[in-house]
């Protein structure tokens, strides 16, 4: 989504606040550095697949949440691409091959696109009419506001988030979405610990998470109905799941070390500037599926969270 030297400052930002979530971590680990490294370097990190999740939306696309039948063409599209998502992760292990599959299905849907201002929600009302403004507000389902899952992705910043092929990270990255609740854009993503660290004093259980929150606001005009401008707004961490009752003991040792300092203290973090954060494009849209492009000519992909299934 950024320029490129807003992006470079951005993608640095980002792994300097995932190396800070790790850290929460590495404080577990070094409590029992002693232990042998025979025994540490049986622990090994699982990747993860995402097949649940991928079954859930398989069963999600064949009709919408409105009970219209979907335009087979359509369907068939986002199974393909579902399909790839799936077998690449998320498209972190896509191929060059993958990757131009990828782009061919989203610029297919793209020409069945039949939502004319995907990005209205995110219209300054300020200069909007009441009715106008009345409209946005119902049909949100039919807008980008609401809280996504992604489910695949080429771009670099976020592939090279991976975890998987270094067992012994003090972080497993889990799931990554997004929180479009105008004006802000909350790009969220998850940390969990670590399997080598499941037996650990104080390090939670497999329901511990920590949520890496990058807030930015973000701005559309009618003249440019698909494209949405960012600007940084902040930094949010939190813990995942449970809520604290303010038993500082009982809740590290229910959440962990690290998500229950969270949980009890939550960093937000906001300033006085707001620089550029560049811009992206919206492909394609409905009500359970959409598709982005970045500024730097990078796709996500993205799944709604429905009520019921959001974890963020």
């Amino acid at each position: 989504m950024p320029v490129n030297r807003t992006m470079k400052r951005s993608r640095r930002a980002t792994m300097a606040s995932g190396s800070s979530v790790g850290l929460f971590f590495f404080v577990v680990s070094s409590a029992v550095a002693f232990l042998p490294k025979q025994q540490l370097a049986t622990k090994l990190a699982s990747p993860i697949t995402g097949s649940n999740l991928f079954e859930s939306i398989e069963s999600a696309v064949i009709e919408s949440p409105s009970g219209a039948t979907e335009n087979p063409e359509v369907q068939s599209l986002k199974s393909e691409l579902m399909e790839l998502a799936d077998r690449t992760k998320r498209g972190f292990t896509a191929s060059a091959a993958d990757k131009k599959k990828a782009k061919e299905i989203v610029e297919s849907l793209q020409r069945l696109q039949t939502i004319p201002d995907p990005a209205r929600s995110y219209y300054d009302q300020s200069a909007t009419s009441a009715v106008a403004a009345g409209e946005i507000a119902d049909t949100s389902n039919n807008s980008i506001s609401g809280k996504w899952t992604l489910i695949y992705t080429d771009a670099p910043d976020i592939t090279g988030l991976d975890t998987s092929r270094n067992p012994f990270s003090t972080a497993k990255l889990g799931r990554i979405g997004q929180e479009c609740d105008p004006p802000y854009i909350k790009n969220v993503i998850e940390w969990v610990r670590p399997d080598w660290a499941k037996d650990l004093p104080f390090s939670g259980s497999d329901e511990s998470r920590i949520l890496q929150k990058v807030v930015t606001s973000g701005s559309a005009t009618p003249s440019k109905p698909t494209f949405v401008d960012l600007k940084v707004a902040g930094l949010e961490l939190v813990a995942g799941g449970g809520s604290s009752d303010g038993n500082v003991v009982e809740t590290i040792q229910n959440q962990g070390l690290p998500a229950g300092l969270l949980s009890i203290n939550p960093v937000d973090l906001k300033g006085p500037l707001n620089p550029p954060f560049g811009r992206f494009e919206i492909l394609y849209l409905d009500e359970e599926f959409r598709a982005i492009r970045t500024s730097q000519n990078f796709l996500a992909v993205n799944k709604r969270c429905n009520e019921g299934d959001e974890w963020f």
